[in-house]
């Protein structure tokens, strides 16, 4: 029997043109697997702590090493939390930048047949890089990048390792980002060896 699936489209606060993904998951993942998802579906490296806002309660990943008061990611799953069509989740990735997303809930449904899941549908432009200094961070690197022979763009790219195409799209290298399992031939997301524990955070 097919598993229930949820259509989302997730959109990265604060810029225009917009940054934006529209992506299938499994309903019966946790937040914590939610969270790998985005990740890779966004382009980002997993390399923050984060943070979802869901029906008006807070959930964070535990970190042994500190209290908190928002509720562990772990082991709560998507379809447990009562999400309905047009509902929003918000999610935030990276204290320091403070990353904002709006994740759009556009359909949940039940598909004829098995799907290979994850899937990323559609989106258009570049995740920011990280660590860029938030969205005035961003910008400057995109409009350093319209003069890329400048002084402030030789700088940026040298700090980079590249240079950085702000419009560049890659749904093939999204979707290659899964394994095939030889149990059942389905294709998984491959997102595990990307996990960090929130102690290695930041």
């Amino acid at each position: 029997m097919a598993k229930e699936l949820i259509q989302m489209k997730i959109s990265l606060d604060w810029i225009k043109p917009e940054i934006w993904r529209r992506f299938i998951v499994d309903s019966s993942i946790s937040l914590d697997d939610f969270h790998d998802i985005i990740q890779i579906v966004m382009g980002w490296t997993n390399s923050h702590l984060y943070v979802f806002f869901i029906k008006g309660v807070e959930y964070m990943p535990a970190d042994d090493d500190s209290k908190q008061e928002a509720k562990d990611t772990k082991g709560v799953k998507l379809n447990k939390l009562k999400l309905n069509k047009k509902d929003k989740i918000r999610y935030v990735y990276d204290y320091g930048d403070n990353w904002e997303h709006t994740i759009l809930i556009e359909n949940i449904f039940t598909p004829e047949e098995e799907m290979a899941i994850p899937f990323c549908l559609d989106g258009a432009r570049n995740c920011p890089p990280e660590d860029c200094g938030s969205v005035p961070g961003y910008e400057d690197i995109v409009k350093a990048m319209k003069k890329p022979n400048t002084k402030a763009a030789k700088e940026l790219i040298e700090w980079l390792g590249e240079k950085y195409d702000a419009e560049e799209f890659n749904i093939d290298e999204i979707n290659g980002a899964y394994s095939t399992e030889d149990t059942n031939s389905k294709k998984r997301f491959s997102w595990k060896s990307l996990i960090k524990k929130p102690s290695q955070l930041h």
